[in-house]
């Protein structure tokens, strides 16, 4: 079940939302809070919701054993074995098998009869979301380790492990920048208002620009490379816009989610698409998993605060694992290493060339970079990556040949933009107050009923994060 699905909107919310509004105390409204995640994630996942339960108290164990135990020899022993244990479940269920299979297809190259047990290998079945609750699993024991969270119930943690709306595709909450709001669920209409309004934005930015733009993208990518120069980088723009405007609008609904139960999570884009380097693009583009690897791995690798040399090998190694982090595939994989690179070299004496140029200039390269990542983001593998970039440098041609739709093409102009161009109205942070752009909040309302109708018709409408 998907936030901008018919029986979300009309049936799953509007239920949940009363029976929030009848539960006064904070402890009622929280087990409901659970119950209703649970069932969220069974309705989509079947019985996956046993290894999220299995997850959640085996971090609940790991973590009260961290807070208990005086040794701290023994506190980060057991903070190893939390993390190798949501590590582990990580691996088996998303890269187990790529790598086995990546192995056999070496051997194979290197003369070893392999062929018999290549079409048996079946990879296990991915669980929703596993990526995102794993590295929530992992952020709460290194912060208690660390000892950044306060004082807690293991309700409250359930509570926060289990919250839907940030459960199958994030954004990635810590335990530590919503404890209190989970404490003490104070009702408050002005942030309940908000959150509508941010709910509502979301699912405008999904259905009638990220949806509308895909077929062009669909087309182009599934073309065997024989798109023309424009064809091509009409394709790669609609992309680059579909999954802003898909992951971003389904952040939006996370938000405004969590802001109807009182619950104030922090912002995950920030106008990326008006960045003036790579790097300024990772610190607005998915914020939460940029932050969490910074914070739990690239610092602790060392950072910058070291070489030249490590601090490009600390970038490479975040952002290799970054990529893999969206899936085991090779093209996520280069799709790091080319970030990573990108990112070296703006710490070279290119950063100062880069920041002599016009804004407009740093911009433009900044949206180059970004768009030629995303080809690599969705190829499916390297060869038709290849093709695609051969396509969008003109060896098949300049002159466009493939018809798009009208509609669709329009879409795509309003879409990039809205991207590029305009400011960016919803930069605060769990600290700040909510504050309601009402004239904006009017527009969506008249938008919403646009979308209400496409959802109707049974319009295609997958979100792309629910992949990894």
């Amino acid at each position: 079940m998907v936030f901008s699905s018919t029986t979300f909107l009309f049936c799953f919310l509007p239920i949940f939302l009363a029976a929030d509004l009848i539960s006064n105390k904070s402890v009622f409204r929280n087990a409901l809070l659970i119950c209703t995640s649970l069932l969220f994630y069974v309705w989509g996942e079947g019985t996956g919701v046993l290894l999220l339960v299995i997850l959640a108290f085996i971090n609940l164990l790991f973590g009260s054993k961290i807070s208990q135990v005086a040794s701290q020899k023994l506190k980060k022993v057991c903070l190893i074995a939390g993390i190798f244990t949501n590590l582990a479940v990580l691996f088996y269920f998303k890269y187990l098998f790529w790598v086995f299979s990546q192995f056999l297809l070496l051997f194979e190259r290197m003369g070893f009869n392999c062929s018999d047990i290549l079409p048996n290998l079946d990879s296990p079945h991915l669980p929703l979301g596993i990526s995102f609750f794993v590295f929530h699993g992992i952020s709460y024991l290194i912060d208690l380790y660390n000892k950044k969270v306060g004082t807690y119930r293991a309700t409250d943690f359930l509570t926060y492990f289990f919250m839907f709306p940030h459960l199958v595709a994030g954004p990635i909450v810590r335990f530590e920048s919503v404890r209190e709001d989970i404490q003490n669920r104070k009702r408050d209409w002005d942030l309940f208002t908000w959150g509508v309004f941010r709910f509502i934005l979301g699912i405008n930015k999904k259905v009638l620009i990220a949806n509308t733009v895909a077929p062009i993208a669909d087309i182009c990518f599934y073309s065997n490379g024989q798109l023309t120069l424009t064809d091509a980088w009409i394709g790669a723009l609609a992309y680059t816009v579909q999954i802003y405007f898909d992951f971003s609008g389904y952040s939006d609904m996370a938000i405004g989610l969590a802001a109807m139960m009182g619950i104030r999570f922090q912002e995950n884009f920030l106008a990326p698409y008006r960045s003036h380097s790579i790097k300024e693009f990772w610190r607005r583009w998915h914020v939460s998993l940029s932050t969490w690897f910074r914070d739990y791995l690239y610092f602790p690798l060392g950072g910058s605060r070291c070489s030249k040399i490590l601090t490009y090998r600390n970038l490479l190694v975040v952002f290799v694992l970054c990529g893999l982090w969206h899936g085991a595939q090779w093209t996520f994989l280069i799709w790091g290493l080319f970030h990573g690179s990108l990112l070296i070299l703006e710490r070279t004496s290119f950063s100062k060339f880069l920041e002599s140029l016009p804004q407009l200039a740093q911009r433009f390269y900044c949206m180059i970079m970004v768009v030629f990542g995303w080809v690599f983001f969705r190829a499916i593998d390297l060869s038709q990556a290849a093709n695609y970039f051969q396509s969008m440098f003109g060896f098949n041609g300049v002159a466009g040949q493939t018809v798009f739709g009208t509609l669709n093409l329009f879409v795509l102009a309003v879409g990039l933009l809205i991207a590029l161009f305009s400011k960016q109205l919803f930069n605060n942070t769990a600290d700040e107050v909510k504050s309601l752009n009402v004239p904006l909040f009017g527009i969506n309302v008249v938008f919403l009923f646009l979308s209400l109708g496409v959802l109707y018709t049974g319009a295609r409408n997958p979100f792309i994060y629910f992949n990894f």
